[in-house]
């Protein structure tokens, strides 16, 4: 499972490639979350720059400001979580994970934070020698259901199934476009059409008729090729943005398997 692959808080080389994991999710969230901005990205590599090199302290200072600037990411969060759990800051971690399960539902992070309690939750147990659980030590009224999403992937899973998901996603946008582009072209071609109908007429007025109607197909048709060049331009913009985002998840999954293989 993918959580028991990625997620183990006292082993420092499964957070490690779990956070990385975390890396590789953004490349997709602008594509599902419009609130994640590229600032907020460059802002979590730096918080991932400085865990990967043990600078916790600094990791945390960071994961404040990015928090400071994009509260309600869930992603800072559930790193300020894993920081604080290297810090050996339980209770700071553990509301970090909370925030990420109320806020969260399905989502990764919601998953991972889930488990992250758990292991707290038992390591309390072991500890005290009490019976305690997730479910009942997060709320005092009704317990919290066990988020799903993500579990059963491996990250090669994760990459193709968002691979075909980014494909599918262009494929519907460019089949959006062409409609639209189809339509407006049967626009232009009726608006030509009653253009040429209202012509001049009448027996002195031939020679400045066949103008009229040149003049209109010409425009016509400047109109139509502005929106086939336009059309071309978003088909480009679209496919290569698509092909960007599928880059970046492979890269990310050949960086995780970098890690693994050198930790």
């Amino acid at each position: 499972m993918l959580n028991r692959i990625l997620f183990r808080i006292a082993n420092g080389a499964g957070v490690r490639t779990l956070v990385a994991f975390l890396t590789l999710l953004l490349f997709t969230a602008s594509a599902t979350l419009p609130g994640i901005a590229a600032d907020e990205e460059s802002q979590i590599k730096a918080v991932l720059d400085q865990y990967f090199d043990n600078q916790f302290e600094k990791a945390k200072t960071l994961c404040r400001t990015l928090l400071a600037a994009h509260p309600k990411s869930l992603t800072a969060h559930y790193l300020l979580g894993n920081i604080c759990i290297k810090l050996n800051q339980v209770a700071e971690a553990e509301a970090a994970y909370k925030y990420c399960l109320r806020g969260g539902k399905d989502s990764s992070e919601a998953v991972n934070a889930y488990q992250a309690l758990e292991q707290i939750y038992e390591q309390r147990r072991m500890a005290s020698g009490s019976t305690n659980s997730v479910g009942n030590s997060l709320s005092k009224g009704s317990a919290l259901s066990r988020p799903t999403a993500g579990t059963n992937h491996s990250s090669e899973e994760y990459v193709q199934e968002e691979t075909a998901r980014l494909q599918k996603d262009a494929k519907d946008k460019l089949e959006v476009k062409q409609r639209t582009l189809d339509d407006r072209l049967k626009q232009e071609q009726k608006a030509m059409q009653q253009q040429i109908a209202n012509a001049p007429r009448g027996r002195r007025s031939g020679y400045f008729r066949q103008e009229y109607q040149a003049q209109v197909k010409a425009e016509y048709q400047e109109r139509v090729d502005r929106l086939k060049k336009e059309f071309e331009r978003e088909k480009d913009e679209i496919n290569q943005t698509c092909q960007k985002r599928i880059d970046g998840l492979t890269e990310y999954r050949n960086s995780i398997d970098s890690r693994r293989t050198n930790k």
